[in-house]
């Protein structure tokens, strides 16, 4: 094995398990408790991505959506009036769902037993609709339920990075 190259066990898909990252240690604490549950969803609102500056659905967002989708987590694309944004952003991350922002939690309890919600958004309704033991990151709204943490838009991707890096250390592989 060349000096650069990682170790098999090292890679998730096209991402490796060593590398660093940033996230607030005010969203980490919050999210510590299920970053390595099973079975967990990621809900992400594509409304809110498209108003946002920073975490806005480029590149680097979609390639964390396709890492977090290696690491076992199932990606659920929401939208109220994007849904074409929505779908075109599920078409990039293996087995990612798209549901209006309605349903969505109602859809995946229904689907994905004991399953366990991380939600991304800045739609009060969805941060509301998440269960006790679920956890929320609202984008720049304020929310006081004990599961949602209010973050700026600028450090979404640092939280999504920062889980595929937890669920990879863990051993967590792509589902089937």
């Amino acid at each position: 094995m060349a000096a650069n190259e990682l170790a098999p066990q090292q890679r998730i898909g096209a991402f490796s398990n060593n590398a660093r990252f940033y996230a607030p240690a005010h969203l980490t604490r919050q999210l510590q408790s299920i970053a390595t549950t099973e079975p967990l969803a990621v809900i992400i609102d594509v409304d809110a991505l498209d108003r946002s500056t920073f975490a806005r659905g480029d590149r680097v967002m979609t390639l964390a959506l396709d890492a977090l989708s290696h690491v076992s987590v199932h990606v659920v694309l929401v939208s109220r009036c994007a849904m074409e944004r929505a779908v075109m952003l599920q078409r990039s991350v293996p087995r990612s769902w798209c549901f209006e922002t309605e349903r969505a939690v109602h859809e995946i309890r229904e689907r994905i037993s004991g399953v366990q919600l991380i939600a991304v958004s800045d739609d009060l309704q969805l941060l509301a609709a998440l269960g006790a033991d679920d956890r929320g990151i609202a984008l720049a709204c304020a929310n006081h339920a004990s599961n949602v943490v209010t973050t700026g838009e600028i450090t979404v991707r640092a939280v999504l990075w920062w889980l595929v890096d937890r669920r990879a250390k863990a051993g967590m592989a792509a589902r089937p």
